[in-house]
């Protein structure tokens, strides 16, 4: 809390918002070295002084064996030995500890080898996040202590109604490619052999970037495993055994011995073809997320002492990785958002490379679909995706919290990822959206009981989970109540911000300017957010008459009055998803569906 005189107050709420940047300021660095000891660890040295006596004590102890102890030796068969010699042995490892149960693909536990499972192709860009703050404002009464909302002076810079603060490059992204075995399955089957990497540089014990890190990837194995779970129940053939397989743990057994199991030269078959199974599973029936494949280990990286840093910047264009970063490997999906695509489609098609014939001429390019095409494919391709992205997070009672153009990924289901975000897409069975960026996604249990959640439920008169009201509660009933509402509370704060993901990509991706340099009103999320709450007091018809008044969004408008206003029904409900959950729980009637 904070206040500018004595009466005068303000409350604040804040999420976070991933983004992405390509950081072109990584290449200039000061040179890296590396210690290297002096000796093998454990070496014992002796001085020259004490080296004759310790030799003349041994040759000493030599010529006087011990006969009993002779005697107790015991007789080995060499034939015996030979035969287990020629068998197979294996290094036990510890079973996975209870926190890892939530992952039943082996994700959490699975390690790939840098050059044996998978080679790094190049530099991608980096990802940042910004720290976005919603204030209110109110007024507290000296004599009563109550207190009344009132609504910030837009024109006083002492009091904004949103703040954003941008943490600059955290983790660094790379593309790669598998190789070996599994990479020659995964060709054979017609199946992406690409990854992305994600680099979290955690050192000096960085609890924000590791907790990023470790949140992400117990996200990430919660939720596909739960999904492959479901995919098994409705699919047929061999699925039931697959699902016998995931829950009695032999995914994970597998998965775990990866790592050594190459360090020995042990086939790791089992493990590649899981791999290849999950990976068919999520590409057929395009899931609607990021799959979390494993980590990277750069042990032998770091370990091979011929190794020059310098060869890492040569070949990738970018510092090397520092020892404790965290190597997380996901399935390739490309690197187009839906921040990429929110741009008018005639400026898209502007920049696209232009074509030439056979004699070198440049050909003009096609023009762009129909509206009535582009709409379809907005609304039942891209808009419907995100909904089942946020719908399949919320299935496994998990909440994203960072929900923004740039965590969702237009992808295609062709090798082309870029050709979803293409100006001439329209084909919506091609189209793959999937979310990504899970770093500040919690449990929805876990996420009810922060403090900070907790703030932003007396916003809107809803009693969190740590609230007074709760623990007070008078009958089960009543704080069963109590309970669900926070729940959806929780899920409303993800649909809130889709609502303002889809505004900006209506209004910019379908927007007709006249010319290439006409001036496009200001779609920004900051600016929605501004109109909506504060100019227009969440007033959805209003918001409607604003956006009819101009020229370059008619089209738009039209799509969205089809079937008795449907669109803007739509959006009013996600917009206001948060302010309809307090509704439901300040009415009290049990008849009504807060779902």
């Amino acid at each position: 809390f904070c206040s500018t005189t004595s009466t005068r107050n303000c409350a604040v709420s804040t999420f976070l918002q991933a983004s992405s940047s390509d950081n072109s300021n990584d290449d200039e660095s000061d040179e890296i070295f590396y210690d290297d000891f002096a000796g093998p660890i454990g070496d014992v040295v002796v001085s020259a002084s004490s080296s004759s006596e310790l030799s003349s004590s041994l040759s000493s102890a030599a010529l006087q064996p011990n006969q009993q102890q002779e005697e107790e030796l015991p007789e080995f068969n060499d034939s015996t030995t030979e035969q287990q010699n020629e068998q197979l042995f294996s290094i036990p490892l510890p079973k996975p500890s209870s926190k890892t149960t939530i992952d039943l693909t082996g994700s959490l536990v699975r390690e790939f080898s840098l050059g044996r499972d998978l080679l790094l192709s190049d530099y991608a860009g980096s990802l940042g996040f910004d720290q976005v703050t919603d204030w209110q404002y109110y007024t507290t009464d000296l004599t009563t202590g109550k207190r009344t909302d009132r609504t910030a002076n837009p024109f006083d810079p002492n009091q904004p109604s949103r703040t954003r603060s941008k943490s600059g490059s955290i983790v660094r992204i790379f593309r790669g490619e598998f190789t070996g075995r599994l990479g020659g399955i995964l060709r054979s089957r017609g199946l992406d052999t690409r990854v992305l990497l994600k680099e979290f540089a955690v050192e000096n014990d960085d609890d924000m970037l590791l907790n990023l890190a470790r949140e992400e990837q117990r996200s990430l194995a919660k939720l596909q495993s739960n999904w492959l779970q479901g995919y098994c129940m409705t699919a047929a053939n061999n699925a039931q055994q697959m699902l016998e397989q995931l829950e009695n743990g032999e995914w994970n057994d597998v998965a775990q011995r990866r790592y050594v199991d190459g360090l020995t030269d042990t086939p790791t078959t089992k493990d590649d073809d899981h791999l290849v199974t999950m990976l068919e599973c999520t590409s057929s029936k395009k899931a609607p997320f990021t799959s979390m494949l494993g980590q990277l280990n750069l042990n032998d990286y770091y370990d091979d002492e011929d190794m020059n840093p310098n060869e890492w910047y040569k070949s990738l264009g970018v510092k090397p990785p520092k020892p404790g970063s965290i190597w997380v490997v996901y399935d390739y999906h490309g690197l187009s958002t839906a921040s990429s695509y929110a741009v008018p489609l005639i400026i898209q098609q502007s920049k696209l490379p232009p074509k030439r014939g056979m004699f070198g001429n440049i050909i003009q390019a096609p023009p762009l679909p129909p509206f009535r095409e582009r709409g379809r494919y907005m609304i039942r391709g891209v808009l419907k995706g995100m909904l089942q992205c946020i719908a399949t997070a919320h299935a496994a009672d998990l909440i994203h919290r960072s929900v923004g153009k740039n965590s969702f990924i237009l992808s295609s289901v062709g090798q082309d990822k870029r050709e979803g975000t293409s100006p001439y897409a329209v084909v919506v069975e091609r189209l793959r959206v999937v979310l990504s960026d899970w770093g500040f996604s919690r449990d929805i249990e876990e996420a009810v009981l922060e403090k900070e959640f907790g703030g932003r439920c007396r916003l809107f008169g809803v009693p969190s989970m740590s609230s007074y009201e709760y623990q007070r509660a008078s009958s089960y009933e009543e704080s069963k109540r109590m309970e669900t509402a926070a729940y959806q509370f929780a899920k409303a704060e993800d649909l809130h911000a889709c609502g303002f993901v889809f505004l900006s990509m209506l209004f910019t991706t379908l927007a007709n300017p006249a010319t290439l340099s006409a001036p496009l009103p200001a779609t920004d999320d900051d600016t929605l957010q501004r109109l909506f709450s504060e100019i227009f007091e969440k007033d959805v018809d209003e918001l409607r008459e604003y956006y009819a008044n101009e020229d370059v969004w008619s089209e738009v408008v039209s799509l969205l009055d089809m079937e008795e206003r449907a669109g803007w029904d739509l959006l009013g409900k996600l917009l206001l998803a948060r302010e309809q959950v307090s509704d439901w729980y300040k009415n009290g009637d049990e008849e009504d569906d807060v779902e």
